[in-house]
């Protein structure tokens, strides 16, 4: 048998289908290759009573033949069907068109529990609805959470970003004798500029090795034998965990994996941009093209990571429906960042406006704690008075919309009433300002709706 194509039934490409050809006939191999406790598979074979085999690796994958048919134009089609729902219509030229998918619901259910009885009509839909039941309202989204895992690896690819070694370690990503050699030789200049640092062991080690990079480019276009499995990993480091409750901690965990690609820096030594057309996974390909063919227009061709960011983000809204958003970040109430982030938001934004129709406006994000993940990171115990200052400044822009207070909600709102009192008098002067608080997202802390409120009504002056 001979390889033919994969494709995948979820969003998130957690469900993988590998298709093989022999003399005419398509055999498939349905994985769940992030999912390692088998719960997924497992729920899923007996759903659509089915039998389970293993593959080289050990892991549970489901086996069998697609049927060929005939259809109405003389044309060979091969029908792919769980239990009695098509999945996908499958060509002989190779494309795959998808009649139904499992959301993500459902499959998180599914990878969570050892007895699951939803039926097949609640598991699987169909991937068209009638426009009368379009689900709509209002958007807020977090601004390094909102692009795919693929995009995020295309950016990466196109602006030939660096790549730590910490995290080629951590993911147990592939390389080729050439890139092992040369990340370790440049170890080793980073181990000396470090020989006096206080940090030891383990601290030291993560240090060095975060401060080690390999070319982003050069790990996928140059490594293509390995670049499936290497995207599939990555593509997982980029997500709340698959098959296990994720508290707040994998969140921040999750978001210093995208920060690699969000606020990622360009590594000195670019290659030629060559292979593309062999790397295995479709999105990302085809997003890689669209980024070149981007370079060659006016409109983007001085993109900053930060603006094809923006970019990719308000395309993947349009493709949604979705047409104004309001997006948090912490950087704009950081004093010399925050300009530098608006000025490349008045740059892009109105070109971005002109192709998609797409007004994306942020809110200046305050953290209500300190980010704790990052271990020899130090914030300021005036953190907040700084935030307040800047976002004084930033408040008049017309793309910030307002402010978010953000972060793991440990603490009563109550102690950032002073806080809010402040933001509260900002929004006295700038009509329309918004004041968002994450409240009511940690069962210890169920008063802090009603008093999110009541801070900002004690606040509130007459009139206002």
């Amino acid at each position: 048998m001979t390889y033919f194509t994969r494709f995948y039934l979820d969003n998130e490409k957690d469900i993988l289908v590998v298709l093989f050809q022999d003399l005419g006939r398509l055999f498939y191999q349905l994985e769940t290759p992030n999912h390692h406790t088998g719960n997924l598979i497992r729920n899923l074979a007996g759903l659509c009573d089915l039998p389970l085999s293993e593959n080289e690796q050990g892991l549970l994958v489901i086996r069998g033949e697609i049927p060929c048919y005939i259809d109405v134009n003389n044309q060979e089609v091969y029908v792919f069907r769980l239990g009695k729902i098509k999945m996908a219509n499958i060509y002989p030229d190779g494309r795959v068109e998808m009649k139904g998918a499992i959301p993500a619901i459902s499959k998180t259910l599914m990878s969570q529990t050892r007895d699951y009885r939803m039926d097949m009509a609640k598991t699987i839909f169909k991937t068209y609805i009638p426009r009368e039941y379009k689900f709509r309202s209002d958007l807020h989204t977090h601004m390094n959470a909102n692009l795919s895992p693929d995009i995020l690896i295309a950016l990466g690819i196109y602006h030939q970003l660096r790549y730590p070694l910490y995290y080629v370690k951590k993911l147990d990503l592939r390389l080729t004798d050439r890139q092992r050699d040369a990340l370790s030789a440049q170890r080793e200049k980073v181990v000396r500029q470090f020989a006096h640092s206080d940090l030891q062991g383990k601290y030291l080690d993560r240090k060095i090795n975060d401060n080690t990079f390999i070319n982003f480019a050069d790990l996928i276009l140059n490594n293509l034998d390995n670049a499936s499995e290497n995207i599939s990993r990555i593509r997982t480091s980029l997500v709340i965990m698959k098959d296990g409750q994720a508290v707040f901690t994998n969140l921040e965990k999750v978001y210093l994996y995208r920060y690699v690609f969000t606020k990622g820096q360009e590594s000195e030594e670019k290659i030629p941009l060559t292979g593309i057309e062999s790397i295995p996974e479709s999105q990302v390909k085809d997003a890689l093209r669209q980024m070149l063919k981007d370079g060659e227009n006016p409109d983007y061709h001085h993109n900053s990571v930060f603006m094809d960011a923006l970019l990719w983000i308000a395309r993947s809204y349009r493709r949604k429906g979705i047409y104004y958003t309001e997006i948090s970040d912490t950087t704009l109430v950081k004093k010399y960042e925050s300009v530098h982030m608006l000025n490349e938001v008045h740059r892009i934004m109105p070109r971005i406006y002109r192709e998609t129709g797409v007004m994306i406006r942020f809110l200046a994000a305050i953290r209500r704690i300190p980010l704790t993940i990052v271990k020899d990171q130090i914030t300021p115990e005036n953190y907040l008075a700084r935030n307040l200052n800047v976002l004084q400044a930033v408040a008049w822009d017309p793309y910030v919309a307002g402010c978010d207070f953000v972060g793991e909600e440990i603490n009563d709102i109550n102690t950032l009433k002073p806080v809010i009192r402040e933001i509260v008098r900002i929004a006295r002067r700038i009509p329309g300002f918004v004041i968002r608080i994450h409240a009511g997202e940690n069962d210890s802390q169920k008063d802090n709706i009603a008093h999110s409120i009541e801070c900002v009504r004690d606040s509130l002056e007459e009139g206002q």
